[in-house]
């Protein structure tokens, strides 16, 4: 080995340098609608995510096990990353969870319309997009993960919502994204 590359080596051994994320995939185009609080129903498409990061979770309104806990979480993290970082919470029961359900349910969690976006459409839509876009198993079921997508809208990684450990890497790898 030469001199050269042992020193480059050595260099970025020291420099605290990281290995980039993984790219599970890219999501397919779509059209669905998402609302926030204060903000009329409008179409969400691929195009529309581009040059930002999210952050997204998949729950349900009426449920009453963990996704009062993923909502809470996201609004945590609503406050606490920069807003070039954006949430997006994907219902799993669109015959129940419309436009102004979901707008309702924002507003109790106090999403902020420019930055948390809540998201509903045709089942089988949302049931492509889960399955294919976002590699989530089981489709329209709803679980803890999070799913971290970069300014692509390429995945870039998933995070136990309801793990601490899990949080706060999720927290660091959102902010080194771009």
């Amino acid at each position: 080995m030469s001199r050269l590359l042992a020193a480059c080596l050595i260099a970025v051994s020291f420099c605290g340098c990281r290995r980039p994320r993984p790219v599970y995939g890219a999501l397919p185009d779509f059209t669905l609608t998402a609302v926030s609080a204060g903000r009329p129903a409008a179409p969400l498409r691929r195009q529309d995510l581009l040059g930002r990061v999210w952050i997204a979770d998949f729950i349900y309104t009426t449920c009453s096990g963990p996704c009062p806990a993923l909502s809470a979480e996201m609004e945590r993290l609503q406050k606490e990353l920069p807003d070039r970082v954006g949430l997006l919470s994907f219902t799993v029961d669109p015959e129940h969870d419309d436009a102004a359900v979901l707008a309702a349910y924002a507003k109790r969690f106090g999403a902020r319309p420019a930055r948390w976006l809540f998201v509903t459409g045709p089942k089988d839509a949302l049931s492509r997009l889960l399955l294919k876009g976002f590699l989530v198993s089981g489709g329209m079921t709803h679980s803890t993960r999070l799913v971290l997508l970069d300014s692509r809208a390429r995945l870039r990684g998933y995070f136990d919502g309801l793990d601490p450990a899990s949080r706060a890497a999720l927290r660091k790898a959102a902010e080194s994204l771009d």
